[in-house]
């Protein structure tokens, strides 16, 4: 009977710890002197997300809704998901940051000044603001990209957004990486990756994505860097001029990344959607 109850015991000890795994993913971290067996579960970690906007002519493209109304539908989304995870981790202990940003900046200094704003780096906010910050976000938020996106389709100065620049010159790791953080970017863009000051070619691989370059019979993004292991990446709104060019600019920008080191597990790439659906996607993506 003791042999029995003994067994029952180590049995539900495994289990406990099988369902650890799952719920962690199954993700270990080396603690320096060789033991791996330690878990670490990215819902552990503070959150660091941020979005970058690609303010091109994206924003003209006729569509119902229109490109600002998705966009904005999809950053209020991930807001929410945000300060859920900050209520989740106690609003006075939150070490969670948010940034919203362009690169490069638009020559536009308030647009430039507005975006900084809307950064919330709860870790830096003294323990008193800190409820003070979390119900008035959103808000801000919505307020300011009202005016960036407004002023931006206003002024209609269309140079591009070097997102490859933003990458290969490890931008990404200076304003997008934290230690110890659950690292996300989150890049809204048609795909076209492109900016006029900074246009490359080496063979049939180019620094920039455009129709012309799709036409290229293996045409690739030139790959600088790598390192990007811990980085997770969605890429959201992606929408070439001819919808039969899809699946040809998911695979480049897909294989891109994975050439600098982003994980298949950490990387996700949609179509125009409605915003529901990208909604459902982005909960998948950061966990219910």
């Amino acid at each position: 009977m003791k042999r029995f109850r003994l067994t029952l015991a180590i049995l539900a000890i495994l289990g406990i710890a099988g369902l650890s795994m799952f719920s962690c993913g199954g993700d270990t971290e080396n603690s320096g002197n060789g033991d791996t067996t330690q878990m670490v579960c990215k819902t552990d970690m503070p959150l660091n997300i941020s979005i970058y906007l690609d303010l091109s002519d994206r924003l003209t493209r006729e569509m119902t809704p229109s490109q600002m109304e998705r966009d904005t539908a999809i950053i209020n989304h991930i807001v929410d998901k945000f300060l859920e995870n900050v209520l989740e981790q106690k609003i006075i202990k939150s070490k969670d940051n948010f940034q919203i940003f362009f690169y490069p900046e638009p020559n536009n200094s308030s647009v430039a000044t507005i975006a900084k704003n809307l950064s919330v780096d709860f870790n830096k906010i003294k323990a008193p603001e800190k409820n003070k910050e979390y119900k008035k976000m959103k808000k801000d938020v919505n307020d300011g990209l009202s005016v960036i996106y407004n002023e931006t389709i206003q002024a209609a100065n269309w140079v591009g957004c070097d997102i490859w620049g933003f990458f290969s010159n490890k931008m990404v790791d200076k304003y997008c990486i934290r230690e110890g953080y659950r690292n996300i970017i989150i890049i809204l863009t048609d795909g076209y990756f492109f900016h006029k000051d900074n246009k490359l070619k080496e063979g049939n691989a180019y620094s920039y994505i455009l129709p012309q370059t799709l036409e290229v019979e293996n045409s690739s993004l030139i790959v600088k860097r790598s390192g990007l292991e811990d980085l997770e990446v969605m890429v959201l709104e992606v929408n070439p001029y001819v919808s039969k060019d899809l699946p040809v600019l998911e695979e480049k920008i897909k294989t891109w990344f994975t050439a600098m080191g982003v994980k298949p597990e950490n990387f996700v790439l949609t179509g125009p959607s409605m915003p529901a659906h990208t909604e459902h996607v982005i909960d998948n993506f950061l966990g219910e």
